[in-house]
């Protein structure tokens, strides 16, 4: 917990925004309860002056009263806007420190911890709880403590006044802002965590069938798929109504209470009133401030529920941003040579599954350039993830550059190895923005010489827009080969000393897989390390060696003393 404690601390110019938008609030309420029993008291009291007689209505001060009532219905408008101002900017601004923060974590955790979560729901749940953990401020917070405050400021004045009534306003505060909320809160918990399971599932299938649309109409599954969401969506209708039940009741109720102690409380003042201890005047000033003070407890049950809200998508956010990463804590530099050796190496993806690799031994040297062959489903891809701490392996040591893998540095290791995956992702926009995520520091000519490279350069150049082509959603309107071929030109952008790709050449024809590979050959530095995982004889030849993966392990296949130039 101590490590995630940070992500919801406030920084200090938030804090004291938070701390302004609670006082403007507090104001607000105070300055409302004043403007009520002001009020009142003034009618009253001119009434009563009227009824006396001329000399008396003559004699009544009318200017002092009133210009006390005009100032705390101004205060009371400059306060609110003021607070709605100061509290939603404190708000975002939470929010948006909260994403950060997240974000920062996430973006530090290994896809096989990510990969265990559907994509829109991990979209959802880093939008909709970072949010909703951040309007805890201003939608529980805020209630509650203006509750607090101006509960306390009210029973004080009734109680200076008459103190039974103080107590009765007490009785009936303590009922509205302690009970119902506690109550509400009781009765709507389960509907509250229904709604968010509910939401993260529809949102996770709404992602799924935008990015399967095609598919799924080949299939003809729009039905089930739209049974599906009007089944998730019906259940969180439900648990909405239930929830919006809970609260109507529970406001229904604060106005009641709010009624029946506004009674009790002028039955004290008119039994004082009776006794010469009180002037008629202060009977409907005691009995509207009553009135306004449960103005301030009314929206706690509500608020209850929103705190109940954000409880939640803190407790999901901080076990998603305290996922360790298996080699996390490592702050070790690998040194040259760039060489990797794996040693009785056993991975598997959980405790109960069966091993991936085991016992497997593996050297590459530094300027090698490797070939990674063996059937579908042998682990290729795995291993590739595995070399970088993409995943965790169990047994065995994996040491790059003399450094054991654990111990390495996160974030010096990007620096070093480029590694386009089976499935490299296309960010939407253009051509030069691709190229330039990859590398932000590269300019125009580097990006034509990756694409030059992957034999990409010649389709730019016939696009209308060059390098500002659009490529849509992850790459869809590039074919299977172009998108490839892009994803390469990212990589080789960077220069990376130790290459890791997969699949390069998938979806090329043969003419167009020698040609990528005789330009990617002839572009790697002498010190450059190559392992290419692939299927595709094809491309063997232009590599030093070809190392079979099988269940007992790895063994060369294949040894070239020259690369074709």
């Amino acid at each position: 917990m101590s490590q995630i404690s940070p992500l919801f601390a406030p920084t200090r110019p938030i804090r004291r925004r938070m701390a302004a938008g609670l006082a403007l609030a507090c104001l607000a309420a105070l300055a409302n309860i004043g403007l009520l029993a002001l009020s009142g008291w003034l009618l009253a009291a001119a009434a009563t002056a009227g009824l006396v007689g001329l000399v008396a209505a003559h004699a009544f001060n009318m200017a002092l009263p009133a210009a006390g009532v005009r100032f705390l219905a101004t205060l009371r408008i400059l306060a609110r806007y003021g607070e709605r101002v100061v509290t939603h900017d404190a708000t975002l601004g939470l929010v948006g420190q909260i994403r950060a923060r997240s974000f920062d974590r996430l973006v530090r955790q290994p896809p096989a911890h990510l990969s265990r979560q559907r994509s829109g729901e991990q979209l959802f749940r880093f939008v909709s709880d970072t949010e909703r953990a951040g309007h805890a401020y201003l939608d529980a917070g805020v209630p509650f403590v203006t509750a607090a405050i101006c509960g306390l400021a009210s029973v004080g004045l009734v109680g200076a006044f008459v103190p039974s009534a103080g107590l009765v306003l007490a009785t009936g505060l303590l009922t509205c802002g302690v009970l119902l909320p506690l109550a509400a809160g009781w009765l709507s918990d389960r509907a509250t965590a229904r709604i968010a399971t509910q939401q993260d599932a529809m949102h996770g299938d709404l992602v799924d069938i935008l990015q399967g649309a095609d598919e799924i109409a080949f299939l003809g599954a729009e039905d089930a798929m739209r049974r599906r969401l009007d089944t998730r969506q019906a259940a969180i209708r439900h648990a909405r109504l239930h929830l919006a039940a809970i609260e109507g009741g529970a406001r229904a109720l604060t106005g009641a209470m709010a009624m029946l102690t506004a009674l009790g409380v002028l039955a004290c003042a008119s039994t004082a009133l009776h006794a010469g201890l009180l002037s008629a005047a202060c009977l409907p000033m005691l009995g509207l401030g009553a009135l306004a003070a449960f103005e301030s407890v009314a929206p706690l049950p509500a608020a209850r529920q929103m705190a109940h809200h954000a409880r939640l998508a803190a407790r999901r956010m901080r076990a998603a941003c305290t996922l360790p990463p298996p080699s996390s804590g490592g702050s070790l530099l690998p040194v040259a040579p760039l060489d990797l050796d794996m040693r009785a190496v056993g991975m598997r993806y959980a405790p109960d599954e069966d091993w991936v690799l085991r016992h497997a031994d593996l050297t590459i040297r530094q300027g090698e350039r490797v070939a990674l062959v063996g059937p579908s489903g042998a682990g290729k891809s795995t291993l590739a993830r595995l070399l970088f701490g993409f995943h965790a392996y169990q047994e065995g040591t994996i040491r790059f550059g003399g450094v054991e893998a654990r111990a390495l540095d996160p974030d010096a290791l990007p620096g070093l190895v480029g590694i386009m995956a089976q499935d490299a992702h296309l960010f939407q926009g253009s051509i030069r923005r691709n190229l330039a995520m990859a590398c932000p520091t590269a300019n125009e000519a580097a990006m034509w010489s990756a694409l030059e490279t992957t034999q990409l350069a010649a389709f730019v150049r016939q696009a209308p827009a060059g390098l500002d082509t659009l490529i849509g959603e992850a790459g869809l309107r590039l074919s299977g080969g172009q998108g490839r071929r892009l994803a390469l030109a990212c990589v080789l952008l960077r220069r990376p000393r130790w290459l890791i790709l997969d699949e390069p050449t998938e979806g090329l024809d043969a003419a167009t897989e020698r040609a990528v590979m005789a330009a990617l050959m002839a572009s790697l530095p002498p010190d450059a390390t190559l392992l290419c995982i692939t299927h595709r004889t094809a491309i063997l030849p232009f590599l030093d060696r070809a190392i079979a993966m099988t269940d007992r392990g790895f063994h060369d296949v294949a040894t070239h003393r020259r690369r074709p130039q």
